[in-house]
């Protein structure tokens, strides 16, 4: 597998809430957006994206990972950022999105929580993996309001499921095939708020992908779109590749 990731703060927020690891060696990637706060959404993000990494990388020593080891490692992330909000009063309400994903040659898992998403990249062609738990995609689903109109909804921002919001946690877990060329994208919403599904496909294709920091330029392309566009809230992505 191969990997990169390239947050910033953007054009707005004076720190930077979003947390990335990828670790190539074991086929995973991962990506959180705090919310609380003062620092308590970086430290929620932090929390949950160690938690989650630390057990997924136990797992790998001793098996293969399977679809529930991505379960068991957002229940463990959320144990973590809730225990942290119910010791320290600077962080209670703190919490964050998460999303996990582990490649296995041709196979790959994706769990997530929240509005961060995933999509996958295949021959110029970008397609969104995850639903986001949100508000407004709930009205979509309703027929409520169009996929356009909730770009622009004034609760578009209003998550329905996130790590640290309740003592438990359910993990949308998909499992899919990547062929060799494929790209997953994890991103944050300070992404996907600011560019269409169609500005991102053509961020990653006029990126200068012709040597081996292709991935670097891609990601590099990404952030700058957003920041163009406004960079009203922390972009992160993190591009995969099997």
């Amino acid at each position: 597998m191969q990997a990169q990731g390239s947050s910033d703060a953007g054009r707005v927020r004076e720190e930077n809430q979003d947390v990335f690891a990828v670790r190539e060696d074991l086929g995973l990637a991962l990506l959180a957006d705090g919310m609380g706060g003062g620092r308590a959404g970086g430290v929620a993000a932090e929390l949950a994206v160690d938690a989650a990494l630390e057990h997924l990388t136990g797992v790998l020593r001793r098996q293969p990972l399977a679809p529930q080891h991505l379960g068991a490692a957002v229940k463990l992330a959320n144990d973590r950022v809730v225990g942290m909000a119910n010791a320290v009063s600077a962080y209670r309400g703190m919490g964050t999105t998460l999303i996990a994903t582990a490649i296995d040659g041709p196979r790959s898992y994706i769990a997530h929580v929240g509005d961060s998403r995933v999509y996958r990249y295949s021959a110029g062609t970008l397609t969104q993996i995850t639903k986001d738990h949100s508000l407004v995609q709930e009205w979509v689903d309703n027929g409520v309001i169009s996929a356009e109109e909730a770009r622009h909804a004034p609760n578009r921002n209003v998550i329905t499921r996130a790590i640290g919001a309740k003592p438990s946690v359910q993990a949308d877990v998909t499992e899919m095939d990547l062929a060799d060329e494929d790209m997953l994208l994890l991103c944050s919403d300070g992404l996907t708020g600011m560019l269409t599904d169609e500005q991102i496909a053509h961020a990653l294709a006029t990126a200068d992908v012709g040597n081996e920091q292709g991935l670097v330029a891609q990601a590099a392309q990404l952030v700058a779109a957003a920041n163009r566009a406004g960079g009203t809230d922390n972009i992160t992505v993190v591009l995969v590749r099997r």
